[in-house]
């Protein structure tokens, strides 16, 4: 897979850096771990044990935290400490209504926009996802690789598109969207309706059908968002907290 993915993917466009260098690194790992690590919601943060983890000081940590928390993703409580969000069901149902509008907008660009090359680098990127999944099969608790994998055919689209703004615009909106389905099931997954999803999106853009991959592209993530929403409504976590 390291062979198709290149440094300017749509996932690192757009997102502001630290100011610290070592922020950004305690940024990175904490960030990694929510996305494909074993943290659960509710799960607490020792700002100890990172320190430790990243051998630098408390305030690098902090920082990372602090951003963490303004994305979302953590609640830092006064006095008490840091603790893994567990994102409620009417903001995943709202998130994943506005992120099939971007994502939408952005396959239509693609099927508009893409080269007689870019279709040939298209075609290899996903006989060799479609060659990776079926050598995986059903993924290990908090298995990165189906993530990874689904990054790799989006950012692909994105590239078609052409889009620097709204690749940026969307660029935070993946970790969320991420973050999410990693919260309400372990790991990302390639079910069965996931890859009718997938090829019917690229059949679309190969065909440049614009209109048809904007309405594949907006419903598949509103079936992703449907069924993390009733994930989580149906999890209860170790302490008892039902997550709706």
């Amino acid at each position: 897979m390291a062979d198709f993915v290149q440094e300017d993917s749509f996932s690192t466009l757009g997102k502001p850096k630290l100011h610290s260098a070592l922020g950004q690194r305690a940024y990175d790992h904490i960030k990694l771990r929510l996305l494909e690590g074993d943290l659960e919601p509710e799960d607490k943060l020792s700002v100890v044990a990172l320190t430790t983890d990243l051998g630098c000081s408390r305030a690098p940590v902090m920082e990372a935290l602090k951003r963490l928390e303004s994305e979302g993703f953590v609640e830092i409580i006064p006095q008490v400490g840091c603790k893994v969000v567990s994102p409620a069901a009417r903001d995943v149902t709202d998130f994943f209504v506005l992120f099939s509008k971007v994502e939408g907008t952005i396959a239509k660009f693609a099927s508009e926009r893409r080269t007689r090359d870019d279709l040939a680098t298209f075609r290899t990127v996903c006989i060799h996802i479609d060659e990776m999944v079926m050598a995986a099969g059903m993924p290990a608790a908090h298995d990165p690789n189906y993530r990874r994998l689904n990054l790799l055919f989006h950012t692909h689209i994105h590239k078609m598109a052409r889009s620097p703004l709204a690749s940026g615009i969307a660029a935070g909106l993946w970790d969320r969207s991420d973050f999410y389905i990693k919260m309400a099931f372990g790991s990302l997954y390639f079910s069965s309706r996931v890859k009718r999803s997938h090829r019917a999106i690229r059949k679309a853009i190969i065909n440049g059908d614009s209109d048809v991959a904007e309405q594949e592209v907006g419903m598949h993530l509103c079936a992703v968002g449907e069924s993390v929403v009733q994930n989580l409504e149906e999890t209860v976590n170790a302490s008892g907290v039902l997550y709706s």
